[in-house]
């Protein structure tokens, strides 16, 4: 990957953020009053069920260091667009998905950091850099949470002109996520063919693991189903883009993806390969 290309990855982040700011109003966070139960449930699973998961997945499988660590950044990324869209396609509450999504996003800013220093130093300890916590805490106010709360002003102040532009917008999000994740793959595909059915095998378990767990904490914490299939997919759907965007920052890499990059790659295909025939299946069951 060109300096140029890797310059405009956080461009790319920052932009697909802002999309998902356009589609947040104020109003949509009334739904935490109306479902406090299945918000709270989503929350803990997403920032505490995800890693946990990830975490026993990685130790019981022991892959290199490196994926490893990459696995774990991953589970530390909030949901994105993708999960509201699939919480659409499965009938499932989307304004708890959007609400979900949105609050996730912004405590990142906290978050991340401390989870990604945490995971660099445990799995990453063989490596001269260090990173500091202040610095990814920055980026992510930067490439996250600024761009999400200035979509949501465009869309306060531009209200109409924003409804009526929100597919092109979406779709302008979409590509940059799809090159987003080939230019990942292509920066490491030597380093890939030798590993993909591992990480992808790794990721899966992961995924799958998450659909279960979160169905089951969902439904033994008495959530109806309209709420459960939202928890499910909102805990199980990551936002691969910020986990390869944050790789080059994180290992201070000037030319091309990381190797750390390429879990968040192969599992932004796998999340659909899994997640579709699963919300095929919850779709219409009552």
């Amino acid at each position: 990957m060109s300096n140029i290309a890797l310059s405009l990855l956080p461009l790319a982040l920052a932009y697909i953020m802002f999309t998902l700011g356009t589609g947040l109003r104020l109003s949509d966070f009334k739904v935490i009053a109306a479902h406090p139960k299945a918000f709270f449930i989503g929350l803990a699973n997403q920032v505490v069920l995800v890693p946990l998961v990830a975490l026993a997945v990685v130790l019981v499988m022991t892959p290199p260091p490196t994926i490893a660590f990459g696995i774990m950044l991953i589970s530390f990324c909030p949901g994105g667009v993708t999960s509201n869209m699939l919480t659409f396609y499965a009938k499932g509450n989307v304004a708890l998905s959007i609400a979900l999504t949105g609050v996730v996003s912004l405590l990142s800013v906290v978050t991340l950091p401390i989870l990604i220093t945490l995971a660099f130093d445990h799995f990453m300890q063989d490596q001269a850099s260090s990173i500091s916590a202040v610095k990814i805490g920055l980026v992510m106010f930067l490439l996250t949470t600024l761009p999400v709360t200035l979509g949501m002003l465009a869309r306060r102040k531009f209200t109409g002109f924003m409804q009526r532009k929100s597919s092109v917008l979406n779709a302008i999000a979409s590509v940059f996520f799809v090159l987003i994740v080939l230019a990942a793959v292509a920066s490491n595909w030597e380093l890939l063919k030798p590993q993909a059915a591992v990480i992808g095998l790794e990721l899966i378990v992961i995924i799958v693991i998450l659909f279960a767990l979160s169905m089951i904490i969902a439904r033994m914490l008495k959530l109806n189903w309209f709420d459960t299939k939202t928890i499910s997919i909102e805990t199980s759907i990551q936002n691969s883009t910020t986990a390869i965007t944050l790789a080059p920052i994180i290992m201070g890499t000037a030319a091309g993806l990381p190797a750390i990059a390429l879990p968040a790659a192969v599992y932004g295909v796998l999340m659909y390969v899994v997640a579709i025939p699963v919300i095929a299946l919850i779709r219409n069951k009552n």
